[in-house]
């Protein structure tokens, strides 16, 4: 449980429940999102607001039991103490006779009552049309595997129709994951390289170690809390992973385009493609394409604890296995991996200026473009203006006359892009630019881990 002094970047989640709990009317939410992303720490946030009844579903064949019990609990009800609920029909019947004024019901982990049950989520499609519609309770149901959740919203779940309001409880942004830790920044792009924006994973970082000393602890050696995550995760919600696994090693390893997977993986090309779209409706990897022009799509993992497990400890299982530390062969990989990694952050970090209006221009796409061997890290645009922002994205300290050569590259490959009528801006993020005050003065859009801080600490007064 992250630690209740951190609750981190969710007042969007809670402003979401609190409006459907104002409402006043019978309310059928879904809430869903992966293991450890704090979906139960916000419900239990919002019920320390409002009130209500927290029931946590459980792999066995006694949770209308326990139901049972805890409400009789929280009702005081002698009565149903001794005459324990038998039905799921009679526990909705029951609901619906205690929610004459408003009441929150939440039931977490509901994928396994649907599981053991398969005729539950039509029970509740029932006794929602004849009792609970008509009530003013507010029933959550709450999951934790992405692709029956996202089934339940389908035109073909019962429930289809009844469901007042949907959120996917996604992972907290870089900027916002600094709450957690008084770490500096470059550190703590390192633990997004790894950890990626899963509160559970940074509320586990400790920030008094080392950053090798933490993920030895936590993901380098046998044992370890998630040593085995992504093979857990995946194993929650598919019943054979190997070919899963073939192509994600495929992408973690640089293998991007359908036909390098499908010949790293050893998957035949009219088979990949059905792996993929389940990798991707489960969030794992997502496509993608030039934010401008045509282009070949490439598929990236879009989960970090995946890309980095993936990537470095799958490889070396044999050896963590026999005991090996094994964290001096990945340092040596390390710093390429964070390249990649930074240029989301860079990203996260234009997203957050252009909200602050302290950009050039309010721009409204922004991603990566590439053709025939050429590519700019980051490119911003305002279609309707036909204005453009090139950014090049450095995990390095630049010299003066560096970032110069990285400018003027720059320069060279948006000409290529197919925007030589629009307006034109060209920027430039990395660890430490040198002589960054004389580029700004030429025009040039330039920043640097120090340019980050002063972002968080001046809420946008770059």
């Amino acid at each position: 449980m992250i630690p209740t002094s951190k609750f981190v970047d969710r007042e969007a989640e809670l402003n979401f429940l609190r409006e459907r709990y104002r409402s006043g009317k019978a309310e059928l939410i879904i809430l869903y999102g992966r293991r450890r992303i704090g979906k139960t720490y916000l419900l239990r946030k919002f019920l320390e607001e409002v009130g209500g009844l927290y029931l946590l579903a459980e792999e066995n064949e006694t949770n209308l039991e326990d139901f049972s019990s805890r409400l009789a609990d929280y009702f005081n009800d002698p009565f149903l103490r001794e005459n324990p609920i038998r039905s799921w029909g009679a526990f909705f019947t029951y609901l619906a006779g205690k929610s004459s004024e408003r009441l929150v019901v939440v039931i977490d982990e509901v994928q396994y009552l649907a599981k053991a049950d398969k005729g539950f989520l039509s029970t509740i499609q029932k006794y929602w049309d004849l009792y609970l519609a008509d009530t003013k309770i507010m029933l959550i149901l709450c999951g934790s595997l992405v692709s029956f959740m996202e089934g339940m919203l389908s035109a073909k779940s019962p429930i289809y129709g009844r469901r007042t309001g949907a959120w996917k409880v996604e992972e907290i942004g870089f900027f916002d994951l600094l709450e957690f830790h008084p770490i500096d920044f470059e550190t703590a792009v390192k633990v997004y390289s790894v950890f990626g924006g899963v509160p559970q994973y940074w509320a586990d970082y400790n920030p008094e170690k080392d950053f090798w000393d933490n993920i030895r602890a936590l993901i380098l050696s046998k044992g370890a809390k998630y040593y085995d995550e992504p093979k857990y995760l995946l194993k929650e919600e598919l019943r054979d992973v190997s070919r899963y696994f073939s192509v994600l090693r495929a992408i973690a390893l640089g293998y991007t385009r359908f036909g390098q997977i499908a010949d790293k993986a050893r998957i035949e090309t009219k088979s990949l493609g059905k792996y993929l779209n389940v990798l991707e409706e489960m969030g794992y990897i997502r496509e993608e394409r030039p934010v401008l022009g045509k282009g070949r799509a490439v598929y990236r993992i879009n989960d970090n604890v995946f890309a980095f497990w993936f990537r470095f400890v799958l490889p070396r299982r044999d050896e963590i296995e026999m005991g090996f530390d094994v964290v001096d062969e990945i340092k040596g990989e390390f710093n390429d991996y964070l390249g990649f990694v930074f240029e989301d952050v860079a990203r996260q970090f234009l997203v957050e200026m252009n909200r602050a209006n302290k950009m050039p221009f309010r721009f409204t796409k922004i991603g990566r473009w590439w053709h025939k061997g050429e590519e700019i890290d980051l490119v911003a645009l305002n279609e309707r203006e036909r204005k453009a922002l090139f950014v090049e994205v450095k995990w390095k300290d630049l010299s003066e006359r560096e970032a110069r050569g990285v400018l003027r590259d720059l320069e060279r490959k948006a000409g290529l892009v197919g925007v030589e009528d629009w307006e034109k801006a060209y920027g430039l993020v990395a660890k430490k630019v040198e002589g960054k005050e004389e580029l700004r003065k030429e025009g040039f859009l330039v920043w640097d881990l120090a340019d980050f801080e002063r972002l968080i600490s001046s809420k946008g007064e770059v």
